[in-house]
């Protein structure tokens, strides 16, 4: 008998960019470890933005101005990820493997089609 070879996983709705997101589905933001490392660094810096705003009693109407000023510096700096590849005309951090918060690089790689291959249904654009 010949080697078995797994069909693609393309066409599952779990299968992005080669990529299996069934785990990410079932348990969403569970594994750290999957999530954009610019999106965690940046939700730790508004974190510790907001608790010394409250240390210093800074008045919640200059709050965002001052987060504003804050995350276009913090924006600018390089990104601390080796994955990062720009993507023109996206949403910062504007990352080719970005995906709703998540690296899609740090996902499971798609071993083709398994006991969780589900159709991708599209919907039809009504216009």
């Amino acid at each position: 008998m010949g080697n078995l070879t797994p069909l693609p996983g393309q066409g599952c709705q779990h299968h992005i960019g080669d990529r299996c997101f069934y785990e990410e589905r079932l348990n969403p933001g569970y594994s750290q470890v999957w999530r954009c490392r610019v999106f965690s660094r940046w939700e730790s810096a508004f974190d510790d933005f907001l608790a010394r705003a409250e240390s210093f009693g800074v008045e919640q109407d200059a709050v965002p101005d001052l987060w504003q000023r804050q995350f276009e510096r913090m924006a600018r700096d390089v990104f601390d990820c080796e994955q990062y590849v720009y993507c023109h005309g996206e949403e910062a951090p504007a990352c080719i493997h970005a995906s709703d918060g998540l690296c899609i690089q740090a996902m499971p790689e798609c071993k083709g089609r398994c006991r969780h291959y589900e159709v991708e249904i599209k919907q039809e654009d009504n216009r």
